[in-house]
């Protein structure tokens, strides 16, 4: 899990309390919580896992949030939103 990519670029909309991403082309659609969303938005193929978690991180729970961040991402590549080969 090196530097997770989004497999393309979505449109998305906030829907209450979750943010619904849509694919251009095929206008399926994917609802995450906007935890999710915000590590989609950074997954960017440049952004390693330690600079999202230094994002995320406050008052020393970094290897919390770390493997948060991992499990998230996974979640991500599992619904065919992300790619961290």
């Amino acid at each position: 899990m090196n530097l997770p990519k989004k497999t393309k670029e979505m449109a998305w909309t906030r829907v209450g309390n979750a943010y619904v991403l849509v694919d251009p082309k095929t206008k399926e659609n994917v609802t995450i919580d906007p935890i999710a969303f915000m590590v989609w938005v950074q997954c960017d193929g440049e952004t390693n896992l330690e600079s999202m978690a230094d994002v995320f991180s406050v008052d020393g729970n970094r290897d919390i949030v770390q493997a948060a961040l991992k499990g998230i991402i996974e979640k991500l590549e599992e619904s065919g939103l992300v790619l961290s080969k």
